[in-house]
């Protein structure tokens, strides 16, 4: 006899089998087709709870979906925002509770040197391979496949073959109305031998209540290097949920840095594969939780073929009562001789209250390779402390210079000096 299960059980508040048909009934024939793939696997997917061994530190019920709205009419096209950082980039999307707007600053759409469009635009050739595809390591995670399904703000991304972008493209999130729930869906593939920089920025108001759930899949080419910045610095009233994903050919090469210093609750996977000989994935992650802040983070570097190389640090300080969570992976497949992967998560504990759990790991189904991880925990070093007093500086001004110092090496990889000072002044403010 088979057990029923109750709807509750398989679907969020709101987003259930209603609301996706009310949904798809708006949508084109290609869009709707590619929602209903994930709305199958998610409505098979398990709703995530504490028994599991991701969610152990993270209390899934903790992600508000009641009394949260779907945020409608994000498709459609409004007037640019403006920002000072936009002049650091050939190509700036913005996105507002009015809808998105697309600005060509230096021409690339126009000279054919990036195709960029919503999602629902999708070009057919690329829906088939990159929608869904073989960047998701894992397709049985619920968040993943509500997000494919239910996603209200999508883009397209592609880099032609050889193309270089001298500045990138940046996608800018600022959202305002409480309540409202955004699921934004980024697909970016960086043709071969093509060089490009896409950075993400999301903000809101500390007093407005928003959840984020968003997904990601990145595909690099061969012997084509895409650099990723996510800077995250929602409001501390909400809640930030990122399933994200990577897969890297022969010869190309990932540089993905994930800023986490925003929102009151964060859970994130970054999941990456160097899935042809000689791919590079180069993965670095800076986070801060004060206050009563809570940080959950899962990286997944999975090694397919053999001769391949990743290396992971993540940074991270907790102060106050904030709480961070890092779970590690490096998986090696079977056959995949010749690997040499790193994983380090270092982190500061700034005072008694605060807590820091680190859990790096290793799947190895391979021989012949070179697979280590680390994690350390500490406070301020006394002896640097004392030096820098023996100075003239002061106590608080020693700290200070210690926890910036100590994310320097994250920072530095942002290689733009709008981005750096801005982290750098929401260190500080956390340092207090």
């Amino acid at each position: 006899m088979t057990a029923t299960i109750e709807q509750t059980d398989v679907w969020f508040p709101g987003f259930g089998e209603s609301e996706f048909s009310n949904l798809i009934a708006g949508c084109g024939e290609q869009d709707a087709a590619a929602r209903k793939v994930a709305f199958d696997r998610y409505r098979l997917c398990p709703v995530p709870t504490l028994r599991d061994e991701e969610w152990r530190r993270t209390d899934p019920d903790r992600i508000p979906f009641a009394g949260m709205k779907r945020l409608e009419g994000l498709d459609r096209a409004a007037d640019p925002d403006r920002n000072d950082l936009d002049q650091a980039f050939d190509l700036v999307i913005s996105i507002s509770d009015r809808g998105y707007a697309i600005t060509d600053r230096t021409g690339i759409l126009a000279e054919g040197k990036a195709q960029v469009c919503p999602l629902s635009q999708m070009p057919a050739d690329a829906l088939g391979t990159y929608l869904h595809g073989e960047a998701v390591l894992e397709a049985n995670r619920k968040y993943t496949q509500l997000n494919g399904a239910f996603w209200n703000v999508g883009f397209f991304i592609r880099i032609p073959a050889n193309q270089v972008l001298a500045h990138g493209i940046l996608i800018r999130y600022e959202h305002t109305t409480p309540g409202s729930i955004l699921l934004p869906r980024l697909v970016v593939v960086a043709e071969a031998g093509s060089v490009a920089k896409v950075v993400e920025w999301y903000q809101s108001p500390d007093d407005v209540k928003l959840l984020c759930v968003g997904a990601r899949e990145l595909y690099v080419r061969e012997a084509a290097r895409l650099t990723v910045q996510a800077v995250q610095e929602w409001g501390v009233a909400s809640t930030h949920v990122g399933e994200d994903w990577a897969r890297v050919e022969k010869d190309g090469q990932i540089d993905w840095v994930t800023l986490t210093l925003g929102s009151g609750f964060s859970k994130m996977m970054v999941g990456c594969d160097v899935a042809e000989a000689n791919a590079n994935a180069y993965l670095s992650g800076l986070f801060f939780a004060n206050e009563h802040q809570h940080i959950d983070q899962r990286t997944l570097q999975k090694h397919s073929a053999p001769h391949t190389y990743s290396n992971l640090l993540y940074k991270g300080a907790v102060k106050d009562s904030g709480h961070s969570v890092y779970q590690g992976v490096i998986a090696a497949a079977p056959g995949a001789i010749g690997v040499d992967a790193y994983q380090m998560n270092n982190n500061l504990i700034l005072n008694t209250g605060a807590r820091a759990d680190s859990l790096p790991g290793l799947m190895i189904d391979a021989d012949d390779l070179k697979c280590s991880h680390g994690a350390t925990m500490g406070n301020i070093d006394p002896h640097q402390l004392f030096y820098l007093q023996s100075r003239g500086f002061s106590e608080v001004e020693a700290r200070r210079m210690l926890v910036l110092a100590f994310f320097e090496e994250i920072i530095a990889k942002l290689n733009d000096s709008f981005l750096e000072d801005r982290i750098r002044a929401d260190v500080n403010r956390k340092i207090g």
